[in-house]
């Protein structure tokens, strides 16, 4: 069997690794237009805060990985068209031939339509480690900033920025609060109130009238002043890359990514899509959605080899939407849908937020704050919000099992936990909070 894999992310890595191992004598080969393969996206914040000490250092999959496997990466080669009736693609000029075929073609940033923009000293992060060179080697010249987006990546490259010692960094977003995909507006004060702290201005509901470039550098223009800067960097929003899939007549979805069976097969049973490229659906109400994560792209890379090597065996059941970073010592989980996103599918929801210890403080326990929604109707829950200092990853773990089964918020709320000072409270911090959610439900 030969299959032609078109995309370098991790989840092209991962699909071809369940390949190998099902199918020792499959023809494998992997086509990506960028110089490196292997690279972890998540880590290039690290390296540029330096907790990393180089690019190397952020390399998942080696040459090695793919040599010791047998399997053919072809650097530096765009798929410039897939001839699905034939059951080819075209690479680097070369023709190859195909039965099966993933698409993991990622996505890529969107830089807004801003009046005055000329390239010069804008900046952006994509998945590769191109832009994120170029901005490496621009950091140490500068100490004014302007981000354009209060996202995650708006909060991380913010930190990078104050560590490195900026006297100015401006956070500029149209939403009225960071994060506004994970938190509702009363989480997202805890946020904003630690990036105050830190120092940075914060201009939220905000529009950008345009953007000059002068001799000190930039000027940024909202509707009420001016703000001198050295520089501009972009972090809005991305769209999924689906140029080949659309001019090969693959189907695009509702929401602009590539639509995809239970068995992430597209509207071709012979091609297969994968990761930020393809559409997702949630599992709460399943409307489809757009779910770019590290985790996503390995999950369905992992599903799709299983799908193409033995028969589609997988179903794969969609998402939850569990999600976690760490800002400025503070780590921020959700999973499901914020209170907001709830109703505004028409979910008649309740929440409870709770504020308590993450283990008792003599043993260091740090504050940590809990908000829950669950469905009325069903009585279970749909979303949770996590802040705290520490244990947040496990938590949202747990709630995203107890989101994607449909799990009541009462039996919920009667698990067992495990305890122990050093690890944890006797009476356990999401407990608590279920403990206060079931009285509103009742």
């Amino acid at each position: 069997m030969k299959v032609c894999i078109v995309g370098g992310g991790g989840g092209a890595s991962n699909a071809a690794n369940v390949i190998r191992s099902l199918d020792k004598q499959a023809q494998i080969d992997i086509f990506t237009n960028r110089g490196e393969m292997g690279n972890l996206p998540c880590e290039i914040p690290f390296v540029l805060k330096g907790v990393l000490s180089s690019w190397e250092s952020s390399f998942a999959f080696r040459d090695k990985f793919y040599e010791e496997r047998n399997i053919e990466v072809h650097l530096n080669t765009e798929v410039t068209e897939i001839i699905r009736e034939h059951k080819r693609l075209m690479a680097g000029g070369i023709s190859y031939s195909y039965d099966k075929a993933i698409l993991d073609l990622g996505a890529s940033p969107i830089i807004p339509p801003i009046l005055g923009l000329d390239g010069c000293n804008e900046f952006v992060l994509t998945s590769g480690l191109n832009q994120a060179r170029i901005f490496e080697n621009a950091i140490p010249k500068y100490s004014r900033a302007a981000i354009i987006g209060v996202g995650q990546i708006a909060l991380e490259v913010a930190s990078i920025l104050k560590e490195k010692s900026y006297r100015e960094i401006y956070l500029i977003g149209r939403s009225d609060r960071v994060l506004r995909a994970y938190l509702d507006k009363d989480m997202a004060a805890v946020v904003e109130d630690k990036v105050r702290e830190k120092g940075m201005e914060l201009i939220l509901s905000a529009e950008i009238v345009k953007i000059a470039t002068c001799e000190n550098g930039k000027v940024l223009s909202l509707a009420d002043r001016d703000l001198e800067i050295d520089f501009v960097f972009f972090a809005t929003s991305t769209e999924p890359n689906t140029k080949s899939a659309q001019k090969a007549d693959i189907r695009i979805g509702e929401t602009g990514a590539i639509a995809v069976n239970e068995y992430l097969q597209t509207s071709d049973p012979d091609i297969y899509a994968i990761g930020d490229c393809m559409e997702n659906w949630e599992r709460i109400t399943g409307t489809k959605t757009c779910y770019q994560t590290a985790t996503n792209a390995a999950r369905t890379g992992r599903i799709a080899g299983k799908n193409l090597a033995l028969g589609n065996v997988v179903r794969y059941p969609g998402t939850v939407m569990p999600f976690v970073t760490e800002i400025f010592g503070y780590q921020v989980g959700m999973v499901g849908f914020t209170e907001t996103q709830a109703r505004e599918r028409g979910l008649d929801v309740v929440s409870s937020i709770t504020t308590t210890s993450t283990r008792r403080r003599l043993f260091g326990g740090k504050p940590i704050h809990i908000k829950l929604i669950a469905d009325r109707r069903t009585r279970s829950l749909v979303g949770a919000q996590l802040i705290g200092e520490e244990l947040v990853a496990g938590k949202i773990d747990r709630l995203a099992v107890a989101i994607a089964e449909k799990i009541p918020v009462d039996r919920l709320s009667l698990l067992d936990t495990c305890y122990s000072p050093t690890t944890g409270a006797g009476y356990e911090a999401v407990t608590m909070a279920l403990d206060e959610l079931e009285g509103k439900l009742a």
